[in-house]
């Protein structure tokens, strides 16, 4: 009897553990089918935008220097929900950001600011122009927030010779970068592929650097700037204040009446020159010309 009692526990164990068997390997299957599928969705419903930039598949312009490739802006690009970037700005400082609206009278003091009147009824379009080499993020949100919904455009050019292409095959970053300006800005950025294999000197890369601005006036005329606009030339690490920004859009600049030369027609910022740090100046009375802003008609 003791045998066959304990035949019939371990027969009633084996077919315990084969039910169990049957009952939670097809569950963990179906957990494990349903959070793969999920993470699929998600993957598909940010591919449209994180997926890595093929050069080979954006609108392409070639010169004997190099080849820029055109990318999306802003206002083509679909952003995920889990991409959106959230501000950390207080409502007092998003109030002060909302200066669209024309006051004649602030808009005149400002002019007199910086001893230019008043004239225009309505603003320039802004059209700024940047580099983009390894500025760090926390740099460039504080650029976007200086110029909040100011400019039309904003078009940042990255070169393969010195950079990694950091904000294109790395989309979180595009992303990012392309809500700092603002939903009334279009940002872009866009890239320069050097023709040349030569080693890079100092007297090269500044060649480079000019050519690659070359793709800053492509955007703009894609963009539809016109003769009227105002082009700002900068790095990506500089700007002028908002305060002059609003000016450029709206007071009496001499440079940047119609009918210029354009020897004549460009305003400049100075500033002075650091090295690391606002308490080491670099060298006695060095300025730092820039940035630059100059009239549509004149860029070429």
């Amino acid at each position: 009897p003791t045998q066959q009692s304990d035949k019939a526990r371990s027969i009633f164990r084996r077919s315990l553990i084969a039910c169990l068997l049957l009952i939670y390997v097809p569950l963990m299957g179906v957990g494990y089918v349903l959070v793969n599928y999920a993470s699929s969705n998600n993957d598909a419903s940010d591919q449209g935008a994180m997926q890595s930039i093929q050069l080979n598949n954006l609108v392409q312009q070639s010169f004997s220097h190099g080849s820029f490739f055109f990318g999306h802006t802003s206002h083509e690009v679909f952003i995920p929900k889990k991409s959106i970037w959230k501000s950390s700005r207080n409502p007092v400082q998003e109030k002060l950001l909302n200066d669209e609206e024309i006051d004649v009278e602030e808009e005149k003091e400002r002019c007199e600011r910086y001893g230019v009147g008043y004239k225009l009824s309505r603003r320039r379009r802004l059209f700024l122009g940047a580099l983009l080499a390894e500025e760090s993020m926390e740099v460039l949100q504080a650029i976007g927030t200086e110029a909040y919904n100011i400019f039309h455009t904003v078009s940042y050019i990255e070169n393969n010779d010195t950079h990694n292409w950091k904000y294109g095959l790395q989309a979180g970053y595009l992303l990012k970068l392309q809500q700092l300006f603002g939903p009334n800005t279009k940002v872009s950025v866009d890239y320069y592929v050097n023709a040349s294999n030569s080693t890079t000197t100092e007297d090269s890369s500044l060649r480079n650097n000019s050519l690659q601005r070359e793709g800053n006036t492509l955007r703009w005329k894609m963009n539809g700037m016109t003769k009227n606009d105002v082009a700002i030339v900068a790095d990506a690490d500089a700007t002028f204040s908002r305060d002059f920004l609003r000016a450029l859009q709206i007071c009496d600049f001499p440079e940047l009446r119609p009918g210029q030369t354009c020897d004549q027609s460009m305003v400049s910022g100075v500033t002075f020159a650091y090295e690391g740090s606002p308490m080491c100046p670099a060298g006695e009375g060095k300025r730092e010309v820039y940035p630059s802003a100059l009239l549509g008609e004149c860029v070429d």
